[in-house]
């Protein structure tokens, strides 16, 4: 199914955790010895030298006037050095600039379509699409980094990979020279998700994906007394007011109205926003990460007030139609992707709001340099002028809806603020770039990603059935068993 909703929007999978599990299981033991076998990758550095001269200051300090001379020349030249960059970094174009690069991408189409775009500015750069299942990415790129076969340029992070691709220690610093990428100018809560376990910024979002929790407007209005984004926001500000809402909602509709459609979208909310630093070497602390989730996930399960429907399942996604539940998951490529496909009589019924603790981050793909590559500047260019730039921030958005992890693209001249979005009407008029960009990213929890979290994701979606199915799987017995489960797939680590 996401396979066919990638045709129709870009990257779909990038954001679906569920994408192919079952293909992911059966390749997940493969990929971990594949990662024992990388966890010695060498680091690449670069060194740059600098010079001085002696002068005479207004505190007469001896100075040559070929010195001054020479002083005014460099001023001169790093004046003329700035003004470029920004200039560079408003429209990513340097078109002295030549090389081929190789991208692998299982959506080439979209990809394709950028590729035109940027050659329009970079005609001397070859840009080789490969054809890469989304099920293969990391296995081959693990396989062929193994094997001394051809690594592509630009390699890309998944979110289900993403954790296990930094820590092999094959992508370069986009701080360093030649790239000399600036954090300050990443969307905040980009940073951590695109940060490697040194802090170095080794990607670029393709997209800023926090996530917000969508709702109907009507129903919202019959249970809670209003449709207002901001107002429904206030009244389920904490899990417990989400709870408490719940409970007055299912006693008005005489337990017909549900809150949500799956426990796995309160597990998967609640697992999110515990930013948790769990993992120290081999030793990882699953009760640190998952005993409040599953605690609160439990909690509302024994409520009656989430729906009994399993994740990702067609049920799940027709249900986005339903009168039966108010509150739906929604990162920022779920309204144009998901919703509205899939209740395409809703429109001006939907509006969405800051979840319950605040907004998190739910799926993304990230764009990083090979650190061996022979092509770094041409990669980057590519990289930027699309990605990381005010031009490619316009482009991508008028193209896909996708929102830019380059922040100064939304107070430039090319800022969508001022647009009306592909699916606002649909959402009743509300502006989502608005909501998704100055409410929902700075504030979403985020953080670095590391090689246990694709486990972490497996386990609790093979689990939830049973969580769902068995009342009496109390919170101690369902992180019991979620413990046991991540033990029995990483036997070596120490897991508690």
């Amino acid at each position: 199914m996401w396979k066919m909703l990638n045709k129709a929007y870009p990257y779909a999978n990038n954001h679906n955790p569920g994408y192919k599990q079952k293909n992911r299981r059966k390749k997940y033991m493969k990929r971990k010895l594949l990662c024992v076998l990388l966890s010695t990758a060498m680091i690449s550095t670069m060194i740059s030298g600098c010079g001085s001269v002696t002068t005479t200051d207004e505190s007469g300090n001896a100075q040559s006037s070929a010195a001054v001379a020479s002083s005014q020349e460099a001023a001169s030249n790093q004046s003329e050095a700035s003004e470029a960059t920004t200039s560079a970094a408003a429209t990513g174009e340097n078109a002295d600039i030549s090389g081929d690069i190789t991208i692998w991408d299982w959506d080439g189409d979209t990809a394709q379509k950028y590729v035109d775009e940027f050659k329009k500015a970079y005609p001397n750069v070859n840009v080789n699409i490969q054809d890469v299942s989304w099920d293969d990415y990391i296995e081959k790129l693990q396989t062929s980094y193994v094997s001394g076969m051809d690594i592509p340029d630009i390699i890309y992070g998944e979110m289900a990979w993403r954790g296990s691709l930094y820590e092999m220690d094959i992508l370069d610093n986009l701080e360093e020279a030649p790239y000399n990428l600036n954090r300050e100018d990443m969307v905040d809560s980009s940073v951590p998700l695109c940060s490697d376990p040194n802090g170095n910024i080794v990607g670029v979002e393709m997209q800023v994906t926090p996530a917000g929790f969508a709702y109907k407007r009507d129903l919202a209005k019959e249970y809670l007394g209003t449709d207002d984004p901001d107002e429904v926001g206030k009244m389920i500000s904490t899990w417990d007011d989400f709870e408490t809402v719940g409970k007055q909602v299912s006693e008005k509709s005489g337990g017909k109205v549900k809150m949500m459609v799956s426990l796995g979208d309160v597990l998967l909310s609640t697992l999110s926003q515990n930013t948790v630093d769990y993992v120290d070497g081999d030793t990882v602390d699953i009760t640190a990460k998952m005993k409040e989730p599953l605690a609160e996930t439990i909690k509302l399960r024994d409520d009656g007030i989430i729906g009994n429907v399993e994740m990702y399942s067609a049920d799940w996604y027709n249900d986005y139609a339903s009168e039966d539940y108010i509150f739906y998951e929604a990162g920022s490529w779920c309204p144009p992707l998901v919703i509205s496909q899939y209740d395409p009589e809703g429109s001006g019924n939907w509006a969405v709001t800051t979840p319950p603790d605040g907004s998190f981050n739910l799926g993304g793909t990230t764009l990083s340099i090979y650190k061996d590559s022979d092509n770094k500047e041409a990669a980057w260019a590519y990289i930027q002028y699309i990605f990381f730039s005010e031009k490619g921030g316009s482009y991508m958005y008028d193209l896909t809806g996708n929102y830019s992890c380059y922040e100064p693209y939304y107070s430039s001249e090319y800022s969508p603020m001022d647009k009306e979005g592909p699916v606002d009407e649909f959402f009743g008029g509300q502006s989502l770039v608005d909501y998704y960009i100055n409410v929902a990213a700075p504030t979403a929890k985020t953080v670095a990603q590391n090689k246990y979290d694709a486990v972490v994701s497996d386990v609790w979606q093979q689990l939830l059935p049973q969580y769902m199915s068995d009342n009496s799987i109390d919170s101690d017995k369902a992180l019991s068993m979620f413990i046991n489960a991540v033990q029995e797939k990483e036997p070596e680590a120490t897991i508690k």
